[in-house]
């Protein structure tokens, strides 16, 4: 992504003014390609391109999704950015090497898929379970069969971005949203649009039928579908790879300036907001700002404490 340079940084030989190249990546920001930077450095000396009138473009569901959750940690996440300690989390490795098996299935090439080698928390053993996982769903799932059936372009792992009048664009710097698609198949014949979004692990069938997710996420999607296709119908799904279970969304040309509406509203309420003010429940236990914002220990094992610990820990905060 394009940064510019807001202060001298010798190390690359980069001055204030400066337009440069910075890849996030896990082991931190590298730097035109010749030097690594935690974040707390990466911001001072350089900052993002953003679009006009906005201070916290591009958005993505998720970053949309922590300030309706917590504006506070949102904060800590986007804005403040103190450095962290990075979390072994085997179960997003896990997720994405199942996503990836699909990406190459649904396009006829899993004979050419390879895990990646880059992995630095799943365990080689985890990494057989998740791919013995999703490939059992491709052979056994009537819902992938049902969506492999379907007629027209399939198009895997599709970046999507829109504009600040909510409609596509081409780079990140342009982007007031950005976001990544998993499987988008477009049958130009019917002027259909089907989208699809993986996931993995998470509730059981009987709660996700109970409790379904909140489907934002997927409308952020039907808008690019509509603007870039002119689809006509569109259908969008959350796929859960280890439960058979889909949940699935039809949305017409008369839906989408009603969901445009709605994602310029959430973004205006957080560019607005002065005072991200916190957010108490029991997910503080697993937040990455707890020790800032509760003076909770970060390694304490969420398992071990409530949501009364978490109430506490908030009042002794506030004195």
């Amino acid at each position: 992504m394009k940064y510019e340079c807001i202060k001298d940084f010798d190390s690359t030989g980069s001055k204030v003014g400066d337009t440069i190249d910075i890849v996030k990546t896990n082991e931190g920001y590298v730097i035109d390609e010749c030097a690594t930077l935690n974040s707390a450095t990466t911001y001072e000396f350089f900052k993002k391109f953003k679009i006009p009138g906005f201070k916290y473009a591009p958005y993505s569901f998720s970053k949309i999704d922590k300030f309706a959750s917590c504006p506070m940690a949102y904060n800590y996440n986007y804005i403040i950015r103190p450095p962290r300690e990075q979390k072994q989390m085997p179960h997003l490795e896990a997720g994405s090497l199942m996503h990836r098996v699909l990406e190459f299935d649904c396009i006829g090439n899993l004979a050419n898929f390879e895990p990646e080698d880059d992995l630095t928390s799943l365990t080689a053993e985890g990494a057989e379970k998740a791919i013995n996982k999703v490939l059992k769903f491709i052979d056994e799932s009537d819902i992938y069969e049902w969506i492999k059936s379907l007629k027209g372009e399939f198009v895997p792992e599709q970046e999507m971005f829109l504009g600040a009048d909510m409609k596509p664009v081409d780079t990140l710097e342009e982007s007031l949203i950005r976001g990544f698609i998993d499987l988008i198949i477009w049958d130009e014949k019917t002027s259909s649009c089907y989208i699809f979004d993986w996931k993995s692990g998470g509730k059981s069938k009987d709660q996700l039928k109970k409790w379904p997710k909140p489907k934002d996420q997927l409308e952020m999607y039907a808008i690019w579908a509509y603007e870039t296709y002119g689809a006509e119908h569109i259908e969008c799904a959350f796929v859960y790879v280890e439960h058979e279970h889909m949940a699935k969304y039809a949305y017409s040309a008369a839906d989408i300036p009603v969901l445009k509406k709605k994602f310029l509203a959430k973004i205006d309420a957080i560019e607005k907001e002065q005072k991200f003010s916190e957010t108490y429940t029991i997910l503080c236990l697993y937040c990455d700002f707890k020790e800032l914002c509760l003076g909770i220990p970060q390694d304490t094992d969420p398992k071990s404490m409530t949501k009364d610990d978490v109430f506490d820990a908030a009042r002794k905060k506030k004195g």
